[in-house]
């Protein structure tokens, strides 16, 4: 009688890298706030802490995604997994948080605060344009019962969209560093805030085993690089408010997690 296959347990956290990624974002932390930032956030000292706390949130994020991997690529949901990127999500919002508390600056100075009324309209409507070209068919997958859809699904999309991503995304991305370019050439507090988050979502989905060299190239160049530039443009658009770059990156995130699929056109894990 030929013996039944063998089927693979879910593995284990990867303990080393959550302890790094609480290691990382501890130690970055307590050594860029050590002293309280430049009072303006125009000061050219501004870009070069922006660049230090979207460094340890980076690392941070990088060292969760390995264990994470599974969950974010939409290959498993198992509910401790599910559960421990609920956790890790939350604390990447804490460190968005501690970063304003340590500038001592108003929520505003980030850019949570409203625009002129033509240009916010404006920029929503371009940001939900952008969010339903990456998206839609997820949202529509959902919506038809052709996904799966179970409450730590639920609870993780919303977590990860909105905690993990949209929300220390803008804030540090769009509201500290492009704020802190604000009086430089329009291209370069587009282009510069565009290429560093780049660099950062091409670090949370390395190329290996799930995701080809040439399906990670796509992603960076064809997915990351015109979000950054596209919810740059909205910042912009909406003089320096947040809220439409915040929703359209919400959106997009939450419909693609919602849906349990890979971020990564054509990967193996994609929907």
């Amino acid at each position: 009688m030929t013996p039944d296959p063998v089927v693979a347990s879910p593995a284990a956290p990867g303990l080393p890298w959550l302890v790094a990624g609480f290691a990382v974002m501890v130690i970055g932390l307590a050594v860029l706030t050590r002293r309280r930032g430049p009072a303006s956030l125009d000061d050219p000292r501004a870009t070069a802490r922006a660049l230090g706390f979207i460094a340890v949130y980076v690392a941070t994020f990088a060292c969760f995604a390995r264990p994470l991997n599974p969950a974010l690529m939409g290959a498993e949901d198992s509910p401790w997994l599910l559960a421990l990127g609920d956790v890790t999500c939350v604390t990447l919002a804490l460190l968005a948080w501690v970063v304003a508390l340590a500038d001592r600056r108003a929520w505003s100075e980030y850019g949570f605060r409203g625009g002129p009324s033509g240009r916010m309209v404006i920029a929503y409507g371009f940001g939900v344009l952008v969010a339903a070209f990456y998206s839609l068919r997820h949202g529509v997958a959902v919506a038809a019962g052709l996904t799966e859809l179970t409450p730590d699904r639920l609870v993780f999309a919303l977590t990860l969209s909105l905690a993990g991503t949209a929300f220390p995304e803008e804030m540090l991305f769009r509201g500290y560093l492009q704020g802190s370019l604000d009086r430089r050439n329009r291209w370069l507090r587009i282009g510069l805030p565009a290429l560093v988050f780049t660099g950062a979502r091409a670090l949370r989905h390395l190329p290996g085993s799930e995701i080809s060299f040439d399906r990670w190239l796509l992603y960076v160049l064809g997915v990351a690089f015109p979000l950054g530039v596209a919810w740059g443009l909205m910042r912009d658009l909406a003089r320096g408010s947040l809220w439409p770059s915040l929703t359209s990156n919400f959106l997009l995130e939450f419909g693609r997690a919602l849906a349990g699929v890979s971020p990564v056109p054509g990967s193996a894990a994609s929907g």
